[in-house]
């Protein structure tokens, strides 16, 4: 790996030949990769590593990359003639270290990944490599490989049992400021509550409890967000998810179809935005956007899709109500917020 002050990291796989391997390249979608061919100087002091190893991409400290893009050629240990004696990455960042790997330990093994990680933080020469192709991303590549279904259907989760109760949602209302959600998040909290929903806080639980959560429950209401694609790992084809929109992007509509394909659950996209709100400086909805929703209309989506059964209406956020929200997010950030739609 090589410094780059570009979106396009310059890492990945040379052959003997010092040939780019055009399967290392990791992808945000089909057509758009995220690394590039990187360059070694002659100068440069090359590690020997021993041993025959898979090549897992770009290792993310992020749980949502991590899980998505980091985890989409673990498929490829089930194909291998003989074991491997570990996974080899490159790091998305220098701060990338041994703690991030320790961090995903007991992940990895839910996973049936139970090999050394190894992070290549310089140019690294193996002596056996083998280099599979990506068989998960985001946006049209949510569907998955056969190959990575098939591995993520036999192993994720497996080795945890199911606990926890029968109705989740899972929340972010417990979140960094710098993380979105919905305005009023905790109005839904309330209203799901009395529904009989445990309002779950998946960062402060760990990696198996949240699988036993999500393995347990029969009901499962969230934000888009990276939780449901662990939830599309290890659920099953008997529960019911829905799947709240938090901001203006696509985001909703991939995880529900990685929630059908992968384990057919019944799951559905609730789409109630009004408006998006950014903090400054910014121009389009993100991540760290709060999404402006009709709380009247998200009650209706759900009680049609069966995920609640009081017909009540809930009420709607006022316009007092929302601008304390704001307040409070710009004292939380200390910088302003800007309705992505003024005219909303």
């Amino acid at each position: 790996m090589t410094p780059s002050s570009t979106r396009m990291q310059p890492s990945g796989v040379l052959d003997a030949a010092g040939r780019f391997v055009e399967q290392s390249i990791s992808w945000n979608n089909s057509t758009s990769p995220v690394n590039e061919p990187p360059t070694v100087p002659p100068e440069a002091e090359i590690s020997d590593l021993d041993g025959r190893y898979l090549f897992g991409g770009i290792f993310y400290g992020h749980f949502g990359h991590f899980i998505v893009e980091s985890l989409s050629r673990i498929w490829a240990l089930d194909s291998l003639d003989a074991k491997a004696d570990g996974l080899i990455f490159t790091p998305k960042t220098p701060r990338i270290t041994e703690h991030h790997v320790g961090h995903y330990s007991a992940l990895l093994a839910a996973f049936g990944v139970d090999l050394p990680i190894r992070i290549a933080h310089g140019p690294t020469r193996v002596s056996d490599l083998h280099v599979p192709l990506q068989g998960f991303g985001m946006y049209d590549l949510i569907d998955g490989s056969p190959a990575f279904r098939d591995f993520i259907n036999r192993h994720a989760g497996k080795t945890i049992a199911p606990e926890g109760p029968e109705r989740l949602y899972v929340s972010r209302s417990q979140l960094p400021p710098q993380r979105g959600s919905i305005l009023g998040e905790h109005r839904i909290e309330e209203y799901l509550a009395a529904e009989g929903y445990e309002v779950f806080h998946p960062q402060r639980a760990s990696h198996a409890e949240q699988i036993a959560r999500y393995r347990a429950a029969r009901f499962v209401i969230g934000t888009d967000c990276s939780p449901l694609h662990l939830l599309g790992y290890v659920g099953d084809s008997g529960q019911r998810v829905g799947v709240l929109t938090r901001r203006s992007m696509e985001i909703g509509s991939y995880l529900v179809r990685q929630l059908q394909v992968f384990k057919q659950m019944q799951a559905v996209e609730i789409n109630c935005l009004v408006n998006d709100w950014m903090p400054q400086p910014g121009t389009r909805p993100s991540r760290s956007s709060w999404g402006e929703a009709d709380f009247p209309r998200m009650h209706a989506a759900l009680l049609e899709a069966g995920l609640i059964s009081n017909a009540t209406p809930w009420p709607a956020l006022s316009r007092a109500d929302r601008d304390a929200e704001i307040q409070r997010l710009e004292e939380s950030h200390a910088t302003s917020f800007k309705p992505f739609n003024p005219e909303a």
